[in-house]
């Protein structure tokens, strides 16, 4: 323990040194006059009506009346600017003067949109992206994007994320892992689908997000409540997976994106097609394919953990500069094997399987020559089927503001197959009939207008609309949910005021309804009776953004959230498959209702990037699946107990990301994950929270090697703490030991045409340590993957050139 105390303390005081040396050599710098007068801006100057670029225009940096202008295809380029505020004035006859003011640290790239002059005069747009602002801008905020988001291409959406500084992952096995946000999961994390709020059977461990991560060009992860913009249940976080907007302009590209792995012979194929004409009208083609056979630990097979993936998607927009219609449909199927050496026939034998150091294990030539190979799905798994239509349009009133609408229909069936094959009646093959099938549909719909800026005042109102129905069929004597039905709605405004660059201050209110009912079945009357709840909420939030320099800023937040009981965490009653668990709802349980701040700290520099943030989650009737030490037996084998019930928790915790540029090709990068959390009610701690986590990495990057850009070299390591902050004798299985995990990866990109080829290999688990996880609820039965070695390669192509791209900051 003191090994651990020495070692977290002098993270801390390295960490500490590193940021107190880059505020004092960034004051010695100030106060000297030495500030960085190398910056470079470039873009081009481009027509807000038609998306033409604009030859001619010229824009002048008030601060020195250097004046520039833009080339014969509206490109520009300004170099040796200082850093801190420069003021742009750009004019071109015919169009209205554009002001605005830039915050330069570093070389940036940006868009300017201008709009011709007319007696109906509008507000005039500077645009860096495509990207749909974010609503509450004081809330923490990572986001993966280009070469960050390409080393995560081939795994699944939660794995995607686990690399971001206070994002962890719970596990059901090698092939099911769900995000978890600063200790909290499943229902308390929204995740927003293309803007979508993502509904599905998210209720447990083991459903992971029905997403296909190749759909989006960015992912965000919002850590903290986020309840005022996205409702009820957004109490840990937000993570949202945006795709960019439709290309404008007449154009067609795209992209092929292909990923092998060693360890489970995974291959992946996943492409894009997209294009626009000049009239507005544009569209996207998208699709993945990824199967994986059975992954190998260290030391053995890990039985029917296969999985096939196959998903699509389609977008068809048309857009002006005044209004706009876009729809959107996307198709995800998987099937995904459970490992399921787990069957025992009474608690003495599951105790005995606990304590095994290695489950029953065949040889690579069982694999190999059975039906299906390596890449078979037996019995025990999960099939899964999620179909999005999205319909949204938009329509601006000049100076006043602009209203946008969104529709959506999810349809989520999920099918559990059991281990055993159920008993039915002649005629049928059991093979086929799953024990659990749950089918979901839901409808959302959103309404939101923006007014424009008024005396520094920014600000959105907005309605949302929800209805889902749930359908239960299954083998099971007993449902293991009933069916539903509910309805619920919300309304919220929010309001930012920046009355200069250097301060922020935003709030918001919501309030909240939910209406919902089940239909039950008494098993010793079989007869139909209805249970009904009411739940209604309001929520506020208040932050600001301080920004001491323009290298310096600070984050304060405060809000509340709240959380109505799902159907399942009301009456859940049975075996819950994928788990091997047997779980029991509590139909008395309360609305969870939860109090978050958080603070961060972020300074940025050309040699220091540091984000160093603390929140406190205080969260009353906090419900979780509480192991009660007991076992169940049924007819098909025994099972542990997992109770849900309630207390007050209170969740805290330290996030840290840095990079720091040592030289012009050496970078070094370390993250921390601190989570604490402490059960108020007993006086004790809480079970299956993610334990302490560090990482670093290490990288050398060339721009240009040869005819090679981009050239990279990293090494990293993952080091995970044991658990030690939980009752005594509160699980089946103590917390399994803390390990090191040494990571490295290699790339470049080769120019291929006009676009770059991206080509990368990473090696996980490098030295092929065995150990287990303890957000893993196979920890009881199996280790986790051994050594991997994944090769990605990246193949985008232009048919027709976009000549109205925007470039990307």
């Amino acid at each position: 323990m003191l090994k651990k105390l020495f070692l977290v303390t002098g993270v801390m005081i390295l960490v500490s040194c590193i940021f107190i040396y880059a505020l004092r050599n960034s004051r010695l710098k100030e106060i000297e006059g030495e500030l960085n007068c190398n910056i470079t801006l470039s873009g081009r100057v481009i027509c807000a009506d038609d998306g033409q670029t604009i030859p001619g225009a010229t824009l002048l940096i008030d601060s020195s009346q250097r004046a520039f202008q833009t080339d014969s295809i509206g490109q520009f380029v300004i170099d040796n600017l200082c850093s801190g505020n420069v003021l742009l004035h750009i004019s071109f006859v015919g169009y209205k003067t554009l002001d605005t003011t830039l915050i330069l640290t570093k070389n940036k790239q940006i868009d300017f949109y201008m709009h011709p002059s007319s007696i109906h005069l509008h507000e005039f747009q500077v645009q860096a992206n495509a990207v749909k602002k974010q609503e509450v801008e004081s809330v923490t905020k990572t986001e993966l994007t280009g070469l960050e988001l390409l080393k995560t291409r081939g795994v699944d959406l939660g794995d995607a994320l686990k690399d971001i500084s206070g994002v962890d992952v719970i596990h059901t096995g090698p092939t099911i892992a769900k995000p978890v946000i600063h200790g909290l999961h499943s229902n308390r994390v929204l995740i927003l689908n293309n803007g979508v709020r993502q509904e599905g059977q998210q209720w447990g461990s083991e459903h992971a997000p029905e997403i296909d991560p190749f759909i989006a060009t960015k992912l965000s992860v919002l850590k903290g409540a986020a309840s005022i913009r996205y409702g009820s249940d957004a109490i840990g976080g937000v993570v949202m997976v945006e795709p960019n907007d439709l290309p404008k302009g007449k154009c067609m590209d795209g992209e092929l994106n292909l990923v092998g792995m060693d360890n489970s012979r995974m291959e992946t194929a996943s492409g894009i097609i997209q294009g626009g004409f000049d009239n507005g009208l544009s569209y996207r083609f998208q699709g993945t394919y990824r199967r994986a056979g059975n992954v190998e630990t260290p030391n053995y097979i890990l039985d029917n953990t296969a999985l096939l993936e196959r998903n699509y998607s389609a977008a068809i927009g048309y857009n002006k500069e005044h209004y706009g219609l876009n729809v959107y449909y996307s198709h995800f199927n998987t099937q995904l094997g459970v490992f399921t050496y787990s069957d025992a026939s009474n608690p003495t034998q599951l105790q005995e399987l606990f304590a095994e150091s290695k489950p029953i294990n065949f040889p690579l030539s069982y694999y190999l020559n059975r039906p299906g190979g390596y890449y078979a799905i037996n019995r025990g798994y999960q099939l899964v089927d999620h179909d999005l239509f999205k319909a949204s349009g938009y329509l601006k009133y000049g100076s006043f503001g602009k209203l946008e609408a969104t529709f959506a229909r999810q349809t989520d069936m999920r099918q559990e197959y059991s281990l055993d094959p159920p008993y039915v009646g002649p005629g049928v093959n059991p093979d086929n009939v799953p024990e659990n099938n749950f089918d979901l549909i839901t409808h959302t719909a959103e309404l939101i207008f923006e007014h424009n800026d008024w005396h520094n005042i920014t600000g959105s109102i907005g309605s949302s609309f929800i209805t889902q129905g749930n359908v239960y069929t299954g083998t099971s004597f007993a449902p293991v949910i009933p069916n539903f039905r509910n309805y619920g709605g919300g309304l919220y405004w929010i309001e930012k005021w920046n009355p200069n660059t250097s301060f922020t201050l935003e709030g918001g209110i919501r309030y909240d309804y939910k209406w919902q009912r089940e239909y039950q079945i008494d098993q010793t009357t079989v007869q139909q009776y209805l249970t009904t709840q009411q739940y209604n909420s309001s929520t506020a939030t208040i932050g600001a953004i301080y920004r001491f320099t323009p290298k310096l800023s600070v984050n304060l937040n405060v809000g509340n959230g709240w959380r109505a009981p799902s159907v399942y965490e009301l009456y859940a009653y049975g075996i819950h498959g994928a788990t091997s668990t047997w779980e029991q709802g509590d139909s008395l349980l309360n609305v969870e209702k939860a109090y978050n701040s958080t603070a961060s700290l972020r300074y940025e520099s050309d040699e220091l990037e540091i984000e160093f943030g603390g929140y406190a989650n205080l969260i009353d009737n906090y419900m979780y699946a509480k192991p009660t030490l007991t076992y169940h037996t049924t007819i098909i084998g025994t099972f542990p107990v997992f109770q849900f019930t309630q207390t007050n928790a209170l969740f805290k915790g330290v996030d840290l990301d840095a990079k720091w540029h040592i030289s012009k090709h050496l970078t070094f990068e370390p993250k921390m994950t601190l989570v604490f959390a402490n059960d108020l009610t007993n006086h004790d701690y809480l079970v299956l929270v993610p334990p302490q986590r560090f990482q670093n990495s290490m990288s050398y990057k060339w721009k240009k090697l040869g005819h090679l850009k981009n050239v990279f070299i990293n090494v990293g390591s993952a080091i995970v703490f044991r658990q030690t902050r939980v009752p005594p004798n509160s699980d089946f299985v103590p917390p399994p030991d803390g390990y090191s995990l040494l990571l490295a990866g290699i790339g470049c990109s080769i120019p291929f045409g006009k676009r770059d080829l991206n080509i990368s290999i990473q090696g996980n688990n490098l030295m092929n340590t065995v150990y287990r996880d303890y957000l893993d609820y196979f920890r009881y039965y199996a280790d986790e993957p051994g050594r991997s070695i994944l090769l990605r390669v990246q193949i985008p192509f232009t048919i027709i050139p976009n000549k109205v791209q925007q470039i990307n900051n």
